[in-house]
C-alpha cells in the first residue's frame, strides 16, 4: 500500500483488511466546528483562547479527562465535573438534532456494509451523544461495535492502542478471526492514528480543517497507510 492513498473497498480486503475502525468526530461526522465553537466560547468566558495544542488534546481524550485537563490547565473556579455538565448542555441538542455526516460518508459506509466489511465505532464521545449522533444519522444499525473511552475501564486516551484493541476484542468475541494488522482505523487526529499504530492497526488519515489542520495535512496523511481528503 502506498502512504496517502485512498482506501478503495473493492481493494482493501486483497490487502488482508477485514474489519473497518471509524472514529466518528471530525471524521465521520461533520462535528468539529460545533466543539470548536463551545471550547471558543467556554474558555472566552475566563480570558483564554483556543491553541491547537489544546484542541489536539481534548479531541483524544474522554470529556472526564478533558474537563480535568481543562480545569488544572487554565486553574479555572469550577470543577471538573461542573465543567463537563456545561460542555454537555452546550452540545447535548446538537448531537441529538442537529448533527451531519460528512459529505460522502454514508455511502462510504453503506459500501462498506454491503461489501461484508465488519465495522466498528471508536470514540472520544461520551455514550449519550456518540449514540444520538448515530441514531440521528440512521447509522446506528451499520456498526458491529460501538466503542467509547469510557468503555475501555481505565483512564486512557487515543494516543494508546487501548480503544483499538477493546473493539477488535468485541468483535472477536462475536467469532470473528481479526488480528490488528487487518483493521484499518480511520481518524482525523494525528496522534490517534499514532496510538493506533502503536498496537500494529493500519491507519487511514482524514482530512479535517479543526482536527488535523491545514498546516499539518501533507505530514499526516504521509505517515498514514491511507488517506482521505473527503469521502
Amino acid at each position: 500500500m502506498d502512504n496517502g492513498s485512498y482506501p478503495l473497498l473493492s481493494s482493501l480486503k486483497s490487502e488482508g483488511i477485514s474489519l473497518l475502525i471509524f472514529d466518528l468526530d471530525g471524521t465521520i461526522l461533520d462535528s468539529m466546528n460545533v466543539w470548536n465553537q463551545v471550547d471558543v466560547e467556554f474558555l472566552g468566558r475566563f480570558g483564554f483562547e483556543v491553541t491547537p495544542e489544546y484542541t489536539d488534546m481534548v479531541k483524544r481524550v474522554s470529556i472526564e479527562d478533558a474537563a480535568r485537563y481543562t480545569a488544572q490547565r487554565y486553574k479555572l473556579p469550577l470543577t471538573p465535573q461542573e465543567i463537563q455538565d456545561t460542555w454537555n448542555q452546550m452540545v447535548g441538542e446538537f448531537y441529538s438534532s442537529e448533527v451531519e455526516l460528512k459529505e460522502g460518508a454514508l455511502e462510504y459506509l453503506n459500501e462498506a456494509k454491503h461489501l461484508g466489511f465488519k465495522m466498528g465505532v471508536a470514540t472520544a464521545l461520551n455514550r449519550t451523544n456518540c449514540f444520538n449522533a448515530l441514531r440521528k444519522n440512521g447509522i446506528l444499525e451499520l456498526f458491529d461495535a460501538v466503542i467509547t473511552l469510557e468503555d475501555t475501564g481505565k483512564n486512557t486516551d487515543k494516543n494508546s492502542p487501548d480503544i483499538f484493541l477493546k473493539v477488535l476484542g468485541y468483535i472477536n468475541a462475536m467469532g470473528n478471526m481479526v488480528a490488528p494488522g487487518g483493521a484499518l482505523v480511520f481518524d482525523d487526529v494525528p496522534s490517534a492514528c499514532r496510538g493506533a499504530r502503536m498496537g500494529d492497526f493500519k491507519t487511514c488519515a482524514v482530512y479535517d480543517d479543526i482536527g488535523c489542520g491545514k498546516d499539518n495535512w501533507n505530514l499526516f496523511a504521509s505517515s498514514c497507510d491511507y488517506a482521505i481528503r473527503n469521502w
